[in-house]
């Protein structure tokens, strides 16, 4: 993943554009990830100081993600911009969510891993098709079956439950 490496030390103090485009061959990078598929401008712009560097992260797009209700993949866009504070230090750390620390011999410093964060967390809680007829039919079918969980007076009911079932009509 060469190409998300960012050479911060040659760049002159002052403001720095780079662009990337985040498509299914950045995703297939990160083994687990919940999204395979995806179409991402990200658009960074960093500020480089004396001893620190503001990276002002863009990101538009659209992902594949799996539908909560249905679980059928459907597109999310996605719109967001975060800043991280980029500083020299002896140690690489994580000082907070939007510091992050690195050796002062430092040459380079990969934002794949960023740009891979920010997307996931730019995805909404809910994840669900803005139209429930969107969903897959057969499977919402199952599911309000299944919720229902009617037992037909056809079937014999498991003797245990049976006795509990008795235990119940005798409170009211």
């Amino acid at each position: 993943m060469h190409d998300y490496i960012l050479p911060i030390a040659g760049l002159s103090i002052g403001y720095h554009d780079f662009e990337y485009d985040i498509d299914d061959k950045f995703f297939d990078n990160f083994e687990f990830s919940e999204v395979k598929k995806g179409n991402v401008k990200v658009n960074l712009n960093v500020e480089k100081h004396e001893r620190e560097f503001v990276l002002t992260f863009r990101f538009a797009g659209n992902v594949l993600i799996p539908c909560d209700r249905c679980n059928d993949e459907y597109e999310q866009s996605i719109e967001n911009e975060v800043v991280i504070y980029l500083k020299y230090g002896h140690s690489y750390e994580e000082e907070s969510d939007d510091v992050i620390v690195i050796p002062s011999e430092e040459g380079e410093f990969d934002v794949s891993s960023l740009i891979y964060e920010y997307i996931i967390l730019s995805l909404p809680i809910h994840r669900v098709h803005q139209d429930v007829s969107e969903c897959n039919q057969e499977v919402i079918k199952y599911l309000e079956n299944s919720a229902n969980n009617i037992v037909e007076e056809d079937e014999e009911i498991d003797p245990r439950w049976k006795c509990l079932e008795e235990l119940k009509e005798k409170d009211n």
